[in-house]
C-alpha cells in the first residue's frame, strides 16, 4: 500500500471530509471575506453607471461564493450568487445594441 493509499484510508476510517493539508484558509479570514463581499454588495447599490454596479457586484457575489466554500459549503449562499455571478457575466460580455 502507498502512503497515499494510506492516508486516504486513514481518513475514511476515521470520517475525515478534508484532511489539515488541503484547507487552505483559516476561519478567520473566510469571515473577513464574507465582510468585504457584504461591502461590495453595498457599495453596488450606492453607484449609478451600470456597467460599475455590474462590475461591484460581480466582485461581491465572487467574494460571497469563496465564502460560503470555506465556511463549510454553505449551498444557500454558494448557489445564488454563483448564479448571479454568470447572470452578471453575460451582461458584461455581451455587447450593448443601439
Amino acid at each position: 500500500m502507498t502512503l497515499w493509499q494510506k492516508k486516504v484510508f486513514y481518513l475514511i476510517e476515521n470520517d475525515y471530509v478534508c484532511p489539515p493539508e488541503i484547507i487552505l484558509m483559516s476561519p478567520e479570514i473566510a469571515t473577513y471575506i464574507g465582510y468585504a463581499a457584504s461591502l461590495f454588495i453595498v457599495l453596488s447599490f450606492i453607484l449609478k453607471d451600470l456597467r460599475k454596479i455590474r462590475i461591484v457586484n460581480l466582485i461581491g457575489c465572487i467574494c460571497f461564493v469563496i465564502y460560503g466554500i470555506f465556511s463549510g459549503m454553505l449551498w444557500p449562499v454558494i448557489i445564488p450568487n454563483a448564479i448571479i455571478c454568470f447572470v452578471q457575466m453575460y451582461y458584461l460580455l455581451t455587447p450593448k445594441q443601439k
